[in-house]
């Protein structure tokens, strides 16, 4: 009997469905951050910003898939370094992003040496790439490259000369605060007041009673997004009326939703923001807001890129492989580098990325941009 093509079509297409998709080949991620706790909006924000990564990879059809192993440290950072050697023995994870918190992502820095694994982290406290590891990978502005810009952006566009700071007592707090002040003393400036806290205090009103006193008319408040917003609050209660700063432990929405009117006016940087028009960011505010129910932040970009970064590396060697990926995301320069949500990426030696950073002002609830 003479087959038709139509025949042939039909034939080819029942064969076709009998034989089973190549599988994917699956590349593990470990991710360590606080799910819980007072810090656990970061947390969120880097588990989500990967998660939605690793949706879209693992629908696309292509050879690889991620597979993402989240440990929650409750931002302990002894339950970070505990997290990190079970991803890494029990889990077998190629790569780690973490931690949230700079004194915990600090404390998982010579884990991740030891083992030869890269780690991916927003934490920009000064130290966490200044421990000789070729493993670590700051997907984020430093505290120096925050803080300076914040700095001339208060001074010359806001016209402030005499700024206060109140930081908490970790890495993170010290490291931005101490910054701060390098940068103002680079413009013939001192602090007006220099103010620190414990980590976990709640009640400021002896930092600040120091602040009013100093005449300060800018404050800038580094620590956590709760102890910024409670700053805030606790300042207008004393009657103070200062123009507030942040970076970016304040870009996440929790710090509006948290402060409300009390953070009015704020001023802050950050590497990402949903109110820049640019087609791409608006498609991809669109796209977390549609599975995630709020806008992204600047976290949430960043572990985007992160988990696309890794993948290239993956993709470009053919397989899964821990110092491939290493070597791939080290070899990132202006000239060649990574193109993503955030723009485009590259890292210096020591393993610390560069990019622009937004100015934007809280107004009515919502950011605004003064400049990039």
């Amino acid at each position: 009997m003479r087959r038709t093509t139509s025949d042939a079509l039909a034939l080819a297409a029942v064969l076709a469905s009998a034989v089973p998709a190549l599988a994917q080949e699956a590349i593990k991620i470990g991710v360590v951050g606080p799910l819980t706790g007072a810090f656990a909006a970061g947390g969120q924000s880097q588990l989500s910003g990967a998660e939605m990564r690793a949706k879209e990879i693992n629908t696309g059809g292509g050879k690889y898939k991620i597979e993402l192993m989240s440990e929650d440290d409750a931002s302990n950072c002894n339950q970070s370094a505990n997290a990190t050697v079970k991803l890494i023995t029990q889990g077998r994870v190629a790569a780690i992003l973490g931690a949230v918190n700079s004194p915990c992502s600090l404390a998982m820095v010579p884990l991740t040496q030891r083992y030869r694994v890269p780690q991916f982290t927003f934490g920009v406290g000064t130290a966490i790439t200044q421990q000789g590891s070729e493993w670590v990978f700051r997907v984020a502005v430093a505290a120096n490259g925050q803080t300076e810009a914040l700095a001339d952006y208060a001074m010359k566009e806001l016209k402030h000369q005499k700024i206060a700071v109140l930081y908490s007592d970790d890495e993170y707090g010290a490291s931005m605060a101490n910054g701060f002040k390098e940068a103002l003393a680079r413009r013939n400036l001192q602090p007006a007041a220099f103010e620190v806290f414990p980590r976990a205090d709640q009640d400021f009103t002896g930092q600040l009673t120091t602040v009013k006193r100093s005449g300060a008319t800018a404050l800038y408040p580094v620590g956590s997004y709760v102890a910024a917003a409670l700053i805030a609050k606790q300042a207008k209660q004393l009657g103070m009326d200062m123009q507030l700063l942040g970076d970016t432990g304040n870009a996440t929405p929790k710090y509006i939703e948290l402060g409300g009117e009390f953070v009015e006016g704020s001023v802050l940087v950050e590497p990402f923001t949903p109110a820049d028009p640019d087609p791409k960011v608006q498609e991809f505010t669109r796209r977390y807001k549609e599975q995630y129910g709020r806008d992204p932040d600047g976290w949430v970009a960043e572990m985007y890129d992160a988990v696309g970064m890794i993948l290239q590396a993956v993709e470009s060697a053919g397989k899964v492989d821990r110092t491939v990926i290493r070597d791939h995301v080290a070899s990132f320069t202006p000239e060649k580098p990574y193109e993503g949500i955030l723009g485009k990426w590259s890292f210096s030696k020591t393993g610390d990325a560069s990019f622009p950073l937004y100015k934007v002002q809280v107004k009515n609830g919502q950011k605004v941009i003064l400049t990039r």
